[in-house]
């Protein structure tokens, strides 16, 4: 938002779930007016595997981001994360190179208010649930709910669409309509940016019905595969 050359400090704070300091930095980035940039870091985090999340199990460490202009605090964003180490090959998902069972549960998604909404995650993990999937995206703290109960999620893009579904003709179903291309790439990219840094996250569905085939849904699925390295994209 500035108008002129400025040089700005980004740091963070990261304290384990007991509250012991881990790892911290500060770093100066100069930017351009009106500009944009990204600043990465890669932190060593050790005894990490002593808070293992996932699959039930819930420590969450906190992240503090924060921006500062002239000395002077200007942004401030504390996060939750959790480590579990997911990987998918061969048809499976891996926790910790284990092989992780999936038991899901389809359609879920947040309920009225926040309240019974966990109270319904609850219940699930006590029948045996480990992931669920809703069928678009959902508020932001339905994901920072499944981060503190230790579920996993499959996020959903919005772009349910089942007219005319089995139609392979050019505009015969909304998925193979090159009209609607714009629309469909806006909702996926609205899921992927609302959820991938949570850490219930696993994976991301194109769609939680059948919803066609086409021109759109293979350009959502090749700009979802290019940003996301790590975690598999499912279109059922």
């Amino acid at each position: 938002d500035f108008n002129f050359e400025e040089t700005i400090q980004v740091g963070y704070d990261i304290y384990n779930p007991k509250g012991k300091l881990m790892e911290f930095s500060v770093n100066s980035l100069t930017l351009d007016g009106r500009s944009m940039d990204t600043l990465s870091f890669k932190p060593y985090i050790y005894h990490a595997y002593d808070f293992k999340w996932g699959d039930g199990q819930r420590p969450l460490y906190d992240v503090m981001l924060y921006i500062k202009r002239n000395g002077i605090l200007w942004e401030y964003i504390p996060l939750k994360i959790g480590f579990g180490k997911k990987e998918y090959r061969d048809g499976k998902f891996y926790r910790f190179d284990k092989p992780l069972t999936i038991q899901k549960k389809e359609h879920f998604n947040a309920m009225p208010n926040r309240q019974q909404t966990f109270k319904e995650i609850e219940q699930l993990k006590l029948r045996g649930y480990n992931t669920v999937c809703p069928d678009y995206p959902q508020p932001k703290w339905f994901y920072d709910m499944c981060d503190k109960a230790g579920m996993f999620v499959i996020d959903c893009a919005n772009i349910s669409s089942p007219s005319n579904s089995s139609n392979r003709a050019v505009g015969g179903t909304p998925a193979n309509d090159p009209k609607l291309l714009d629309e469909y790439m806006q909702r996926v990219k609205a899921m992927y940016y609302r959820s991938r840094n949570h850490t219930c996250i696993i994976g991301f569905s194109l769609s939680g019905t059948a919803s066609g085939n086409g021109y759109n849904m293979y350009k959502a699925y090749e700009w979802l595969k290019s940003v996301e390295e790590r975690l598999p994209i499912f279109y059922d």
